[in-house]
Parts: structure tokens; C-alpha cells; sequence
């Protein structure tokens, strides 16, 4: 890998690869990944370092969605839930960096008897549609009694499906592992300023790239970057805030990842304990946190005793991206071929960023089999 801060650094080369990925977030950091070991000439370009935007968060969660109503999406996602592991596994082997994953399993209260007659249907989802060994439980008492408070009235949902992963150890990973390859070239702090309908892209300072292929991997400004190319705009960012805590005695650190009403509670490998997270569809200011989290501190506190006296140890927020179509974005631009986007995973992007790699790896094939029909452009553009 060679690495620049400066456009007009890169070497005449550099400026015609085979597959120029814009952004070096998760998802971009995987597809560079999986490209440098096919062989190809990679130019990997982010407005910042190499994975600071949404994919240096805190959380790290890996949950499935309920296992009813099954569609691609949530197909989907069990696909990611179970190959990632061994994904990781490879990664972790070749970088030497502990990516921190874990299948803790996942525990959430039961606050209603509305609920309670769901989870009967939820179980027996998860028998027709998860994979053999993974199962959904559902428990009359609190099955982590000292992790989580008896704040379960009609009792406790659990899945041995669900893992977490230490995210900002993940980009670490791979980053790493970029520094192996001689066949990648990275350009940080540096924007593109607009992309081609031929997928040839200029920067902020005017440099002209012209890749064989252009993938656009850049979280929620993917949307801006494409809304020239398509005429709509399609997804927005969505602000999400986090903390970092450190309980004021030794967790145990495979404990299951606690749930209850958009609040996570996710033991860490190092001891710590993150916990989250808001959904902000209007904000000011991006990098900011705010009584939004204190409030999301509070129900964390509520939930696991663990926490009653920790310490907050870091604030975070981030933006997320969202496809106008819930459903990830990831597939070649309609009549343009040479362009692919790989965006739009929003709260599950962690456990499926590897595979929306491949398939956009796929996709600049000409192959697009691979890739769920709601997911792909077209259908976005429908929507």
C-alpha cells in the first residue's frame, strides 16, 4: 500500500486503477479488501482517515431482525450473522489485530402481554428461518440475573443468534491489512466533488481520476454524490449518538447484549461498556452529543445494575446512512454500468458490510445475481 494526503501526490498510475472506491468506511474498507486479493489496481479515496465516520462508533452490535414477515433484507442479514465469524477469523489471522467478536447472544425485556403473544410467534420464526443452531427463546424469569434488572413484567425474549464485534478494532484490522497490499493505493482527506456518468470522478482540488470501475461507499454523502447521476435523492443520513462506560467493577465480558426500546447495553472485550443509540432525522450538528444521550445513559443505568456507578469514559455521535427504500442500496446505476454503490445498511451495516462488498465487487463484474432485487438501484428509483 502506498498512502497519500494529497491528490496531486499520486502517481500518474494511480490515476487510472481498475477500481476506484469512494469512501473508507466499513463497507469501502472491505470492498478495497476483497479487490487487492482478486489482483486488481485499487484506489481507495475518504474525506478523512480510513474509517472515522460512522464505522468508528461504539456499539458493535450484531442482532438479527424478528424473524416473522421473512423477506431479502432479513435473508439478508442471517447471511452476514452467520459468515462473518469466519470472515473475522481470516482477517484476524492475517492483520494479527483482535477484532473483539463475540456471539454473546442478546436478552430483552417483555413489557407488555401484547408483546409476550408476539414472542410465541417470534420463536417459532426463528425455527422456519435461522439456520441450525440458533434458536429464540422465551423465558417466564430474568435469565441474567445480575446483568439485567427484573425489569421484564411478562417475562424475556433471548436469541443465541446475536454477537457484537469492537468496530473501531475492525477498521483497525483492516486497515492493516491494506498496508499489505502493493496493489492499493490510498488517498485520505480528500473529497470528490462530483462523479461522472462514465465513472470518472473529480476531486476537491480538481485532479481528474478515471477508473475502469467507480464504487461509491461513502455512507449517507454516497446519496449527494448520486442524486447528479440519478435525478432523486436517495437515502439520507440519520444522527445517532453512543457512550463509552467502565463499570465500576470487573463485568463479565461475554454477558449477552441487553435490548429494550432502542437502548443497547454491549459488554466489550477490554472490560467497557457501550451502550446507545439515538435515531436523529434532524439535527445541527453531527458531531455533537447531547441530552439525547444522557438520556439514552439514564435507561442504560435503568436496565443493567452493572452500570450504576460508571464512569462515562467517551461520547460519541456519528451519521448513519439510510436508503430512501429501507432496504440497503447496492448495484449498478441503470444504464451505467461502470458506476456501483455499496450504501445504505443503516443499523446493520456491521454485520453485512462484507457481503455488500462482494456484491459490489459482483456488480462491477457485470454479475448482479448475487444481489436482492429491492436492494439494487433500480428498485430505488422506483420506490
Amino acid at each position: 500500500m502506498t498512502s497519500y494526503q494529497n491528490a496531486s501526490d499520486l502517481p500518474a498510475s494511480s490515476l487510472k486503477p481498475d477500481i476506484a472506491i469512494i469512501g473508507g468506511g466499513i463497507v469501502g474498507l472491505w470492498t478495497a479488501y476483497y479487490a487487492a486479493l482478486s489482483g486488481q489496481n485499487i484506489l481507495l479515496i475518504d474525506k478523512d482517515e480510513l474509517g472515522h465516520g460512522a464505522s468508528y462508533g461504539l456499539l458493535g452490535a450484531l442482532m438479527p431482525h424478528q424473524p416473522i414477515n421473512w423477506n431479502d433484507k432479513k435473508q439478508f442479514q442471517l447471511d452476514g450473522l452467520t459468515t462473518l465469524p469466519d470472515q473475522i477469523a481470516n482477517l484476524q489471522a492475517r492483520s494479527e489485530v483482535d477484532c473483539g467478536y463475540f456471539r454473546c447472544g442478546r436478552i430483552m425485556p417483555i413489557g407488555n402481554e401484547a408483546k409476550r403473544k408476539q414472542s410465541t410467534t417470534w420463536a417459532q420464526g426463528a425455527k422456519e428461518h435461522w439456520v441450525s443452531p440458533f434458536d429464540w427463546t422465551v423465558h417466564d424469569k430474568n435469565p441474567a440475573d445480575g446483568w439485567l434488572n427484573d425489569i421484564g413484567p411478562h417475562g424475556y425474549n433471548s436469541d443465541d443468534l446475536s454477537a457484537r464485534i469492537n468496530p473501531r478494532a475492525l477498521v483497525k484490522a483492516l486497515t492493516v491489512m491494506m498496508g499489505t497490499f502493493s496493489n492499493v493505493t490510498i488517498l485520505t482527506h480528500t473529497r470528490v466533488h462530483a462523479v461522472e456518468n462514465t465513472g470518472a470522478m473529480t476531486l476537491n482540488d480538481d485532479t481528474k481520476i478515471h477508473p475502469a470501475k467507480t464504487i461509491i461507499t461513502a455512507g449517507f454523502e454516497s446519496f449527494d454524490l448520486l442524486q447528479p447521476l440519478t435525478e432523486k435523492k436517495l437515502g439520507w443520513g440519520v444522527k445517532g449518538q453512543a457512550a463509552l462506560l467502565k463499570p465500576a467493577q470487573e463485568i463479565n465480558v461475554a454477558s449477552p447484549i441487553l435490548y429494550d426500546g432502542g437502548t443497547y447495553v454491549i459488554a466489550h472485550e477490554n472490560g467497557n461498556v457501550a451502550i446507545g443509540s439515538t435515531s436523529e432525522r434532524e439535527f445541527t450538528d453531527a458531531a455533537q452529543t447531547d441530552e439525547k444521550l444522557d438520556a439514552v445513559i439514564a435507561k442504560a443505568k435503568a436496565i443493567c445494575p452493572m452500570l450504576e456507578n460508571a464512569q462515562v469514559i467517551e461520547r460519541w455521535a456519528g451519521i448513519r446512512p439510510r436508503a430512501a427504500g429501507r432496504d440497503p442500496l447496492i448495484g449498478m446505476l441503470p444504464d451505467t454500468p461502470d458506476i456501483i454503490v455499496a450504501t445504505g445498511g443503516f443499523k446493520i451495516t456491521l454485520a453485512i458490510a462484507h457481503i455488500m462488498a462482494r456484491c459490489a465487487l459482483s456488480a462491477a463484474a457485470g454479475q448482479i445475481d448475487a444481489i436482492p432485487e429491492s436492494f439494487q438501484v433500480k428498485a430505488h428509483l422506483e420506490h
